[in-house]
């Protein structure tokens, strides 16, 4: 089996093995590697794709924007990416349809210090909310603080870029958006009291963090193909959550970079959150989170579930 990280847009890819019968799966991060992919790592170095009958190339995008149109113009034949960023860019009219999980849970949310005074979300009526990404962000973040009545109008959206955390420790707003399994542990390792609110707790239905994502088509040409990956990271998934530590070192052994404090706590959080057998099938949750985005002006159209995912590649299906 052959693994091979590249950073930017896939020209400058290395040629495939000779006498191998068909191309290595080229399968596009969300963003630079994290502990997010422990499990996908460790199907590649365990061999476990191999054992399925595969070869896949781990790719890094150039701009965390790029996997979905990537896999859409099949550059690539699968893309992870957030859940609510697929459902966006499907209903933007992207080729795209879901084939499995990484990651089932939201890991998103609002984080403020507790030296900043707040211990409870309707603590930050009056201040300064940091946000990246409009208009979903701030559509989450007025969800979450409506849940405790405070409106729109008693606190103010700040557009901070991706300094998220800079900007909450200098003081230039009282909250950011943030992953409870990165920046809550990496404001901590800095000596602050991280005050975290889980966006599920407030309003914000359900989703998944990361899915995995390709084109329709290709499900057509090389069914097998994508049967045999969702098998192979199942594996992956299963082997981390029963040998977490000889995931860990796997995935470090890998990406030796990352080896640190941070990167250890933020796998130790999201562990219990690696979708079990790459399970992609909650319909409801699917239904809920397409119909939020599309009350709230995220979305213009609403597409039928069955052109949003499929569990036809599920180990259990």
């Amino acid at each position: 089996m052959r693994r091979v990280i590249l950073i930017g847009v896939m020209l400058i890819l290395t040629p495939f093995l000779v006498g191998n019968s068909s191309p290595a799966l080229r399968v596009m991060l969300d963003f630079f590697a994290t502990p997010n992919h422990v499990p996908l790592f460790v199907a590649a170095e365990q061999g476990f794709f191999m054992d399925e009958g595969i070869e896949t190339d781990i790719l890094i995008p150039a701009n965390p924007s790029d996997p979905l149109k990537l896999a859409a113009a099949r550059t690539v034949e699968v893309a992870l990416t957030p859940q609510i960023n697929f459902i966006i860019a499907r209903s933007a009219g992207l080729p795209l349809i879901s084939i499995g999980t990484l990651i089932q849970t939201p890991l998103g949310g609002l984080l403020s210090l507790k030296e900043y005074g707040v211990e409870k979300l309707a603590d930050l009526r009056g201040l300064r909310i940091g946000y990246s990404l409009a208009p979903l962000e701030p559509v989450l973040w007025q969800t979450m603080l409506a849940s405790v009545g405070v409106t729109s109008d008693d606190f103010q959206l700040v557009n901070v870029g991706f300094n998220t955390v800079l900007s909450l420790l200098s003081h230039n707003v009282d909250a950011i958006g943030a992953f409870r399994n990165f920046e809550v542990p990496q404001v901590a390792l800095l000596g602050h009291e991280p005050v975290f609110f889980p966006q599920e707790d407030y309003g914000v239905p359900d989703t998944c963090e990361i899915i995995l994502v390709t084109n329709p088509q290709l499900i057509k040409e090389r069914p097998e193909t994508l049967r045999a990956f969702i098998a192979g990271l199942a594996r992956g998934i299963t082997f981390t959550k029963q040998h977490p530590h000889d995931a860990l070192e796997i995935f470090l052994h890998a990406n030796p970079e990352l080896d640190d404090a941070l990167n250890r706590q933020a796998y130790e959080i999201t562990l219990p959150f690696y979708a079990d057998e790459a399970g992609n099938d909650r319909a409801e949750e699917w239904e809920k989170m397409q119909a939020y985005l599309f009350k709230n002006g995220v979305i213009k159209d609403v597409c039928p579930l069955d052109q949003l995912y499929t569990d036809q590649f599920l180990t259990d299906s």
